[in-house]
């Protein structure tokens, strides 16, 4: 070997070492790395996104931010669409909501002492959405550079104390996080650290969030569809019919849907996909009852039409062919009515803002609540899934010895992993009905256009592409 190769050799190990370390901390182009020429180090990469910062109407301003190097499980995503959330309504747009919350909400939702406020902080919002992986951190094994993924409103890590007893849906990895367990992941042109609200932050053109955050997603879907389907309110939806996790709809059954925003309509779809043969979708706004009727419900209500006897009509459309109790009836009055939905869907939640379509009868979703409890047959299932303002308050007998079981939790109990590819087929297979729902479609600049649509309740969702 002549003197020349040898100092070749000896600068290609050392090129080669250095990628390797680099590499653990700094983006992958995605065409070398796919290509297995090893890392090649992008610095500088500049990216749009919309920034959340201080208080009140204006938080939210397009900015380009500078990506800092990746490392260990993180995963960078392209984004290609992402859901505009109704519960991130406060947060992008700085509206207050039509009436203050309650003190004790106030007291349980503030930050310790010490702690650093969101307010402060430069934050990407945004709960998910869908895109192309564009690299990866060295102990990523879920994704590869190339795929198509969606990233998840919940996690599943698969290893902590509530994903190893089924309940992936309440993976410690998202109730751990605080505003000082955020990590920067670029930062402004000032050199201001920015953040993503819960690692995951969908209102940019990257999402750079952890590998328990990220589905794998096989499907050539068109990413309005897909974003639609992947976004944390169907999911949830779809989660609370469909998963499995936190109830079963047997063929035939009663199935009523409280709230028919995406999260309920999802709901609705998911109680047809599952057999229910009577589904009852209760919305005080008359074109989301007309979808829920074209996507699979069989009777819709108005709640201010029904106000002073919404439970009683729930329960008639309810009533089982015989009230013989020998031959499998069930007694529709009596000291104990047994006449009532098999599963009952809430999925109202609490105005953020003042809608300018169809109010609500209760803007703190506390009496949805109580109606969706109330309505169930003894011995049903309730799934709640709305975010409420203020305290529910139930029946004594009826809550301890009712027999009505209440579930509650992150998703509708959906299991990402397991779940998100099976609502993507159902897509796939034309059994889901995105298109429905996905009412708004705004480009990457048009992002508070649309969250003021979803905000104020005049479409049913908007969808945001990059």
């Amino acid at each position: 070997m002549t003197k020349t190769t040898r100092a070749l050799s000896r600068r290609g190990l050392l090129k080669r070492g250095a990628a390797a370390v680099a590499g653990t901390a700094a983006l992958a182009h995605p065409a070398t790395a796919a290509a297995g020429q090893g890392p090649a180090v992008i610095t500088a990469r500049r990216f749009k996104a919309w920034i959340s910062r201080g208080n009140g109407l204006g938080r939210t301003t397009l900015q380009d931010v500078t990506l800092r190097p990746i490392g260990g499980r993180q995963v960078v995503v392209r984004t290609e669409a992402t859901n505009l959330c109704y519960s991130n309504v406060g947060a992008v747009l700085g509206a207050q909501p039509p009436a203050a919350a309650n003190a004790v909400a106030q007291s349980a939702l503030a930050p310790p002492a010490g702690a650093r406020r969101m307010n402060d902080m430069a934050v990407i919002q945004g709960h998910g959405g869908v895109g192309i992986v564009e690299a990866v951190g060295p102990e990523v094994r879920r994704v590869r550079v190339g795929d198509r993924v969606c990233v998840s409103g919940t996690p599943q890590c698969g290893s902590c104390y509530r994903c190893l007893r089924g309940r992936s849906d309440m993976c410690q990895f998202l109730s751990a996080i605080g505003a000082d367990d955020l990590t920067p992941i670029g930062d402004l042109r000032d050199g201001t650290p920015v953040f993503e609200n819960s690692h995951i932050g969908g209102l940019a053109e990257l999402m750079v969030t952890f590998e328990e955050w990220v589905v794998p997603v096989f499907t050539k879907a068109d990413p309005v569809a897909l974003g639609m389907v992947c976004a944390c309110t169907s999911v949830a939806g779809l989660g609370a019919t469909v998963s499995q996790a936190l109830t079963v709809i047997a063929p035939a059954s009663t199935v009523a849907v409280v709230g028919c925003g995406p999260l309920g309509l999802s709901a609705v779809q998911g109680a047809r996909v599952c057999g229910a043969s009577t589904i009852i979708a209760i919305d005080p706004i008359a074109s989301r009852r007309d979808v829920a009727l074209k996507v699979g419900a069989t009777h819709v209500l108005d709640p201010h039409v029904e106000r002073d006897g919404l439970v009683q009509r729930v329960r008639a459309l309810s009533a089982w062919p015989t009230d013989r109790l020998w031959s499998g009836g069930r007694n529709p009055g009596g000291r104990r009515p047994g006449a009532g939905p098999d599963v009952v869907i809430e999925a109202a939640g609490m105005d953020l803002v003042t809608p300018k379509a169809e109010s609500s009868p209760d803007p703190t979703g506390v009496l949805a609540v109580q109606n969706a409890y109330l309505m169930c047959s003894l011995g049903g299932h309730v799934i709640t899934t709305g975010l409420v303002r203020g305290n529910v308050t139930l029946p004594g007998s009826l809550f301890t010895i009712g027999g009505v079981t209440h579930s509650g939790g992150q998703a509708g109990g959906c299991s990402p992993m397991r779940d998100i590819p099976r609502f993507v087929e159902l897509l796939d297979k034309g059994q889901y009905d995105a298109k429905a729902m996905a009412t708004t479609v705004v480009p990457l600049e048009r992002m508070l256009e649309g969250y003021e649509q979803a905000a104020y309740r005049t479409t049913i969702t908007a969808i945001m592409t990059a």
